[in-house]
């Protein structure tokens, strides 16, 4: 066996190694922040016994069912809440490779991506997620929110958040979607920049 690494496997390893370091970052950054303003939700949280308890489960059902998609994407969650980022953007490949149209794990991989900045890779997986699944149209909300704050595409990320906001979101979701056209219309206008046409919902 050589003891040369090549390129590919130097990306590899950089690559999961990003994604170790921004989980551990986030977690920093939760416990910088202090106690939850909803304790309520806080307090349902499970606790790390329970996590690694769930995480032997699963473990155990993926040796039992090798091709168990749904079990790959629920262990590769957990993973990823466990600080155990390879392992998580392992599973969630994976899980795409025998199900392409995992909506979730698609999802998951473009929250990846993201965090590390890898855009394009987020775009795709976000736009495969929503191609699988129309009706669940958070990945549009992602997809644009990237457009619009990373790529400096405001007239992509309008088309996007309008067509979001015509899929009628969960309430939630609707006031981010509404601020964000707010912010884009109001430095296109500052820019000189023109606005698309509301009505248009296409790509």
């Amino acid at each position: 066996m050589s003891a040369t690494i090549n390129r590919r496997e130097r990306a590899v390893i950089a690559f999961f190694w990003a994604v170790t370091v921004v989980v551990a970052l986030m977690t920093v950054v939760n416990l910088a922040r202090g106690p939850s303003d909803k304790p309520r939700q806080q307090a349902q949280a499970p606790n790390t016994a329970a996590i690694e308890a769930r995480i032997v489960q699963l473990e155990a059902r993926i040796k039992a069912v090798p091709g168990d998609v749904e079990t790959m994407v629920a262990l590769g969650d957990l993973y990823l809440e466990s600080q155990r980022a390879m392992d998580g953007f392992r599973l969630l490949q994976r899980a795409v490779e025998i199900q392409p149209g995992n909506v979730h794990a698609l999802s998951d991989l473009g929250g990846l991506y993201q965090q590390l900045g890898q855009f394009d890779k987020a775009l795709e997986s976000y736009r495969r997620a929503y191609e699988s699944k129309p009706d669940h149209s958070a990945p549009l909300l992602n997809m644009a929110l990237i457009y619009s704050r990373n790529m400096g595409e405001n007239a992509k990320a309008l088309k996007l958040l309008r067509r979001f906001l015509a899929g009628n979101p969960e309430a939630e979701m609707v006031a981010p979607a509404e601020q964000e056209i707010a912010r884009i219309e109001q430095a296109m206008k500052q820019t000189g920049g023109s606005l698309p046409n509301p009505s248009a919902t296409g790509r």
